[in-house]
């Protein structure tokens, strides 16, 4: 009778670990997903958001370029001496890369990127580099003037343990394309950084 008592508890606990191991690890999955809320004053584009949101969109002069559910929206690569901020998203119906690198900023993992918190970008200083990827090709932009403003960045814990970095804030920008002068205008962004998209080498 004990025996039989003993083993009941014992199946029940292995049931509920059972139960309990896939809802933490996908609790992690599903904080990398997108949420994709419409700004109604600019459609096609996210609502600006400070909540990991995993989104990002801004207008190339009329066409809205966007986070996609299809890749990563943000990848960050950082050298010893330079940081490259990657947005992966489409723009006219294709996949599209807008890359800014900045020379001289090096964090070492990303709970350092928290020093972004409220600092902005001269995306024409002569330590940042801009350039589109789009087709399988890479192009580097002339940037006539412009800024990338980190407005909040924040760590986020879950039971207490740090998880991720979201980076929250906007961005704009005049450059030309093929020739012809572009704005770049409207642009938000709000994208979670953890192991899986961090890269330090």
């Amino acid at each position: 009778m004990k025996m039989n008592s003993l083993y009941k508890i014992r199946t029940a606990i292995i049931a509920l670990f059972v139960i309990l191991l896939p809802a933490c690890t996908s609790y992690d999955f599903e904080l990398t997903k997108s949420v994709f809320i419409e700004d109604s004053d600019y459609p096609g584009l996210p609502i600006y958001s400070e909540w990991g949101y995993n989104t990002f969109g801004m207008y190339v002069d009329r066409t809205a370029f966007v986070s996609s559910e299809d890749v990563f929206p943000v990848k960050i690569i950082v050298n010893p001496d330079t940081f490259k901020l990657n947005l992966n998203g489409m723009l006219d119906n294709d996949y599209a890369t807008l890359q800014i690198y900045i020379v001289g900023y090096a964090p070492l993992d990303y709970p350092d990127l928290i020093d972004l918190n409220d600092s902005v970008i001269d995306l024409t200083s002569s330590d940042c580099i801009v350039k589109l990827k789009k087709y399988n090709t890479t192009s580097t932009l002339k940037i006539i003037k412009g800024n990338l403003t980190f407005k909040k960045v924040q760590n986020l814990y879950v039971d207490k343990e740090f998880t991720k970095t979201i980076l929250s804030g906007k961005i704009e920008f005049k450059t030309f394309f093929d020739d012809e002068p572009v704005a770049i205008t409207n642009g938000r962004f709000d994208l979670s950084v953890g192991y899986e998209n961090f890269y330090y080498y």
